[in-house]
Parts: C-alpha cells; structure tokens; sequence
C-alpha cells in the first residue's frame, strides 16, 4: 500500500510576532511515518534557500538588508513517499 500518511512540521524559530535581526536562523521540526527527505523554508510565501535535507532543519536568514515589517515564514516538509506539509 502506498504512504498517504503526510508528515508534520512546525517552524520553532522564529515565534509568531518574535522580532528578529542580523542573522536569524530558521528552524523547523519535522516527524513522518517513514521518513522526511527534507524541508523548504519559505519567506512570504517564495521558497528560500535550497531543501535541507538533514534534521536539525535549520537554515540562516541575513536579515540586515531588509526593510523593517512582517515576515511570514513557512517550513514545507517533504516524505519518503513524496507527501508534503506545510
């Protein structure tokens, strides 16, 4: 039987409304069935630097050249089976 079971992930940094500046680095936690092939870090909706494919996914966000406001920061993980979460 094919896997149709997704896998879970949750960005752990930043918190929701946590300020950040420099150098944040993105972390997520990421948990499947079988397993996760990796995890896309996604900053407003468009994907950001490559899939990490390693836990702990974490990936460094220089944030020194951005203009102050509202970031929303996603994580998509990715399973053995091809199932995402977002």
């Amino acid at each position: 039987a094919a896997d149709a079971t997704p896998p879970a992930v949750k960005v752990s940094y930043p918190a929701a409304n946590q300020p950040v500046s420099g150098t944040a680095v993105l972390s997520a936690v990421a948990t499947d069935n079988l397993g996760v092939v990796g995890v896309q870090f996604k900053v407003n909706g468009v994907s950001f630097g490559g899939e990490v494919t390693e836990a702990p996914y974490r990936l460094p966000w220089d944030t020194a050249g951005l203009t102050n406001g509202s970031y929303t920061i996603t994580a998509v993980a990715r399973d053995t089976s091809g199932n995402l979460t977002t």
